[in-house]
Formats: C-alpha cells, sequence, structure tokens
C-alpha cells in the first residue's frame, strides 16, 4: 500500500494545472486589461509557479530528519 502523502493532501488545497500559455495570435491587442488572454496566462502562471514551490518546501520538510541533534551525539 502506498503510503506516500499525495500533493492535495500536504498543501491542503486542490493542485492547479500547468497553465498554457496563449500563441500569440490568440491576442487581439486591444488592451483588454483584464480580460487580456496574457495576462490571465501570466497570473495563473504566478500562482501555479508558488504552489509548486510550496509542494517542494512541504516535501523537502518532511524528507528532513525529524531529530538533527541525534547526528550530534
Amino acid at each position: 500500500m502506498d503510503t506516500t502523502p499525495k500533493p492535495e493532501a500536504l498543501l491542503g488545497e486542490p493542485l492547479l494545472a500547468e497553465p498554457v500559455r496563449p500563441e500569440s495570435w490568440e491576442c487581439c491587442g486591444s488592451d483588454c486589461g483584464d480580460a487580456c488572454i496574457q495576462t490571465i496566462y501570466w497570473q495563473d502562471k504566478a500562482a501555479y509557479d508558488a504552489q509548486q514551490r510550496r509542494l517542494q518546501a512541504l516535501s523537502a520538510a518532511e524528507e528532513q530528519p525529524a531529530d538533527i541533534d541525534s547526528k550530534a551525539v
């Protein structure tokens, strides 16, 4: 039985799918502001990257020995 914690359990939130970067032709060039697909992509990418960093940090913390001082003895 696999007892490895699932990423969702480590984070306490659902995993975000990595956003797909839009092609250059998909942008209408009308300066849509927050509705621009490029803006939406970069916001989604920032959220995804932040979640991946949190997941890596949590995974690294779980791999650390719980009692580091015992090695010094």
